[in-house]
């Protein structure tokens, strides 16, 4: 991830991250820059995934069981993954914020970090269009 002068986790510990879990105290940066940098929310969906998935593929093998359809299994699946990431979405933002708390950050770092990002990038942008189109006539 772009920005990131600490120590990335191992693929365990990635994975205990995905399920909520929380990594030792050296990753504390890793994980501001994780919750914080460009693409945050689409890697916060992938860990809302990650942790549907295993539930899933039980109930998707137990409606095959049951019904004897694989397709009706498939589709009622992947119609609660659909709405459980949706779900899970629908609260990133104080997820993320409230999972820096227990790194030791202050509540509402991780909008309040983006939200500064956000102001750069306008104010570069803009400065970008002004050198380019606000030139004396």
């Amino acid at each position: 991830m772009p920005g990131m002068s600490s120590p990335r986790p191992n693929p365990p510990q990635l994975l205990w991250y995905a399920f909520g879990g929380r990594l030792p105290e050296r990753y504390r940066e890793w994980v501001l820059a994780d919750l914080t940098t460009r693409g945050w929310l689409w890697r916060y969906g992938v860990r809302a995934f990650v942790r549907l998935a295993p539930v899933a593929a039980l109930v998707a093998w137990v409606l095959w069981l049951v019904s004897g359809e694989p397709l009706v299994a498939a589709m009622s699946v992947s119609l609660g993954l659909i709405v459980g990431v949706y779900f899970s979405l629908s609260y990133a933002i104080e997820k993320a914020d409230s999972r820096l708390v227990r790194y030791g950050y202050p509540p509402n770092h991780a909008s309040a970090v983006r939200r500064a990002d956000r102001e750069r990038l306008r104010q570069e942008e803009s400065a970008r269009y002004a050198a380019r189109w606000r030139h004396a006539p």
